[in-house]
């Protein structure tokens, strides 16, 4: 057993002590959550489809999937560098790659304060991260004109991060008949949970939704929908994990709901976190791990600047 001292011992059931305090068990019922949600929305089945209903809903065009990733460099602000990935992969084997850097080394507004520069910095490379993901499906959709794209996130964060790019996204899937679905590992929003629990303001819909659907099972309610965003909201649990999933998509393409829906429990593994399958390819080719980083950093960085600017003090530790 790892050695542990008695301070950190006290201090986890301390935690754990006021943890239950805000979150009770006896309040968290999940029968008596699940008859409230009944009151405010819809819960229903959902198919698992055969592979010719499958083939047939595609119609001899690819279904594609787009993930993004980013990892940096250890070190200190702004001694630092940000590898970013985007990758939009069809099932017949199509793929479109998109890349960046970034380093506040080469901010030219670093002279900001500390707090509002790393601010600064953390919505940039979400926005540039949102942008290489966006960029991919666009040109997936260019390229492939695929049946459906699933992206992994909320499409909602796009429309907050890169509300251009989102928006010449969605025109351009309408224009050429492909349909965008987000899937989110993380629900995000408090609209149940402020039904439900109003005294509650630290619950979220994450918390309340936890083990009360069926696997199998969605849920659709008007208290999670964002109005002003052109999104529909659903969650569902499409694996045996107790945590639900997110799911959105474009209210002008509502009448497919039920389809995608249906499409992502077929796609997702009974075993799995609720994620599709496919998705969790694509994740798994696009991801920036810590040997990538160093690897690229030592090819393609000069040695002298790399030890002057990216390798941390810290990297000299030995046990």
């Amino acid at each position: 057993m790892l050695p542990v001292s008695e301070a950190l011992k006290r201090k986890f059931a301390e935690t754990n002590r006021e943890l239950r305090l805000l979150y009770p068990e006896e309040e968290l019922r999940k029968e008596w959550i699940r008859e409230q949600l009944e009151e405010y929305g819809t819960f229903y089945p959902m198919e698992k489809w055969p592979a010719d209903r499958l083939t047939a809903w595609l119609d001899g065009r690819v279904m594609a999937g787009v993930d993004g990733s980013v990892n940096s460099t250890p070190g200190t602000d702004p001694h630092t560098l940000s590898v970013f990935q985007a990758l939009a992969k069809g099932t017949h084997g199509e793929e479109c790659w998109e890349a960046d850097l970034y380093t506040p080394l080469l901010d030219r507004e670093g002279t900001d304060p500390v707090e509002g520069r790393l601010a600064r910095e953390a919505k940039r490379r979400g926005t540039l991260l949102a942008g290489l993901e966006l960029k991919v499906a666009k040109e997936a959709i260019i390229r492939w004109r695929p049946r459906v794209i699933m992206m992994d996130g909320s499409l909602l964060h796009y429309l907050i991060d890169d509300p251009q790019g989102w928006e010449e996204l969605a025109e351009l899937a309408l224009a050429r008949g492909v349909l965008l679905v987000g899937i989110s590992e993380e629900i995000g929003t408090r609209g149940l949970a402020r039904l439900l629990f109003p005294q509650r303001e630290n619950y979220s819909d994450r918390d309340v939704l936890f083990g009360v659907l069926q696997p199998g099972e969605a849920y659709e309610s008007e208290a999670m929908q964002l109005t002003g965003t052109g999104l529909w909201k659903a969650v569902m649990c499409s694996s045996r994990s107790p945590q639900p999933v997110g799911i959105d998509g474009l209210l002008s393409q509502a009448a497919e709901r039920e389809n995608l829906l249906n499409l992502i429990h077929t796609m997702t593994p009974a075993q799995g976190r609720g994620i599709p399958l496919w998705l969790d390819i694509v994740d798994k080719e696009v991801r920036v791990t810590d040997p990538l980083v160093r690897a690229m950093v030592e090819q393609f960085i000069d040695p002298d600047l790399r030890h002057r600017l990216l390798v941390p003090k810290r990297s000299e530790r030995h046990l």
